[in-house]
C-alpha cells in the first residue's frame, strides 16, 4: 500500500468531537504515505474543520442528514451524483472510522477495491462489520477513540502510526472578524480568559446552570481570570442565564460558525465545558480544558491529548450514553460538586494556563 499512486477514501462523517478525534488518524495515514491521494468524507456541517489542511488532498461533502429528512426527486439525484462522484475516484482503500452501518454502506457504494474497518466488537453498529473486507485488532474496553482509530490506520503498512498535531486552521477574514469583537471589549482581554461552555449534544450530559455560575465567580475572584460564556445554536438562554446569576462580571460570547469559534477559543486560555463540540474543538486546537462528564465515558471519549482534567463520579449506571436517565435522578452529573470543578480549575491553571492577558 506504498504505491505513490494509491487512493485512500477517509470515511468519519460527523459530528464535530468525533471528526476532531479522527484528525490524529489521518495525521498517522500521511506521515505513512506521504505521495498517496487522500479524500475524506463528511457531513456538510463538519466541512470547516478540515479547512486547508495538508494531509488532505481532497474533501468530499454529504448531507445524510438532509436526505433521511427530504425524500424528493432533487435528493435522489443527488444520492445518485454523490455515489458517481465516488466512483469516478477510483478509491484503492476506504477506511471506516466510524463503524456504523451508513458509513459501511458509503464504503462499499464507493467501489473501493479493499474496504478496512473498525473490529466488530469495536464498531457503534456491529452490521458496519458486512460491509468490510478486512478488520482491525480488538481494542479492549480502556482505550481512547483516538487509538481505535490509530489502529485502523495499520491495517494500510508502513510505520507505526504516530500522528503529527496539525493546527485547525481558519481563513484571515474569519479572524480579522472575531478580532472585532475583542477589540469592542478590551476589559474582557485586560486579563486572561475561561471559556464556558454550558451547552452539549443531550440533556444528560448537561451540569446546572447555577453551579456554572458559582463556579465562574470563584474562577474570577481567586484565579484572575475573566470569563467568556459561549453557547452554540438554541443555547444562548444557557449562556445569558448563568450571566445573570453571576455576582461578577462575564461577557457573552457572540454567535459564531465553528471556524469563528476555533478563532475566537483561541483569544482564550481555558475552556470549561461539560462533554460537548466546543470542548474537542478546544483540545484539538491545544487549549487547557476542564470537562465535566456524566453519561459518557471519558477514557474513550474525553479530551485527547496532555492539559486535560475530567471531573466525574463512577455510579452503578455510569456511562450508560442515554440521553434520557433511566433512573431519572442524574445522579453521575447532580453529586459533582462545585468545588470538585474549581479544584481542577485551580491545577489546570497552576499547571498549564499562560497567566499573560490574551491577544
Amino acid at each position: 500500500m506504498t504505491d505513490p499512486q494509491k487512493k485512500f477514501l477517509f470515511i468519519r462523517v460527523s459530528s464535530l468531537g468525533d471528526v476532531v478525534h479522527a484528525l490524529p488518524a489521518l495525521s498517522a495515514l500521511r506521515v505513512n504515505h506521504p505521495t498517496a491521494a487522500i479524500t475524506w468524507l463528511v457531513e456538510e456541517p463538519y466541512r470547516d474543520l478540515l479547512y486547508n489542511n495538508s494531509d488532505l488532498d481532497e474533501v468530499i461533502v454529504i448531507r445524510t442528514r438532509h436526505w433521511r429528512k427530504n425524500w424528493t426527486l432533487k435528493t435522489l439525484g443527488e444520492i445518485r451524483d454523490t455515489i458517481s462522484l465516488l466512483r469516478k475516484r477510483r478509491f484503492d482503500v476506504s477506511l471506516d472510522l466510524q463503524g456504523l452501518i451508513k458509513t459501511g454502506l458509503i464504503a462499499f457504494l464507493s467501489g473501493a477495491r479493499l474496504r478496512l474497518g473498525l473490529n466488530r466488537k469495536n464498531c457503534r453498529e456491529p452490521l458496519n462489520a458486512l460491509f468490510t473486507h478486512k478488520k482491525a485488532s480488538f481494542v479492549e474496553k480502556g482505550s481512547h477513540v483516538v487509538g481505535i482509530s490509530l489502529n485502523l490506520i495499520r491495517l494500510t503498512g508502513g510505520t507505526e502510526p504516530v500522528p503529527q498535531p496539525h493546527p485547525l486552521e481558519v481563513p484571515d477574514e474569519i479572524r480579522e472578524k472575531v478580532a472585532v469583537f475583542f477589540k469592542d471589549n478590551p476589559d474582557l482581554t485586560a486579563k486572561p480568559i475561561a471559556v464556558i461552555n454550558p451547552g452539549a449534544g443531550f440533556p444528560t450530559k448537561l451540569w446546572k446552570l447555577d453551579r456554572f455560575a458559582k463556579l465562574a465567580d470563584r474562577i474570577v475572584r481567586e484565579q484572575g481570570l475573566n470569563i467568556l460564556l459561549a453557547w452554540g445554536p438554541g443555547e444562548k438562554p444557557m449562556a445569558q442565564r448563568i450571566a445573570d446569576l453571576m455576582e461578577e462580571k462575564s461577557w457573552l460570547a457572540p454567535e459564531t460558525s465553528i471556524q469563528e469559534s476555533i478563532a475566537l477559543f483561541g483569544h482564550t486560555a481555558l475552556m470549561i465545558s461539560c462533554d460537548s463540540g466546543p470542548l474537542h474543538l478546544c483540545a484539538g486546537m491545544g487549549l487547557p480544558t476542564v470537562s465535566i462528564f456524566g453519561p459518557t465515558d471519558p477514557v474513550r471519549n474525553g479530551p485527547y491529548g496532555p492539559n486535560h482534567h475530567v471531573v466525574y463520579k463512577e455510579m452503578p449506571c455510569s456511562f450508560c450514553w442515554k440521553k434520557t436517565c433511566a433512573i431519572e435522578t442524574h445522579d453521575c452529573m447532580e453529586q459533582i460538586e462545585v468545588d470538585e470543578v474549581y479544584q481542577a480549575v485551580k491545577t489546570s491553571v497552576s499547571k498549564f494556563v499562560n497567566m499573560t492577558a490574551s491577544r
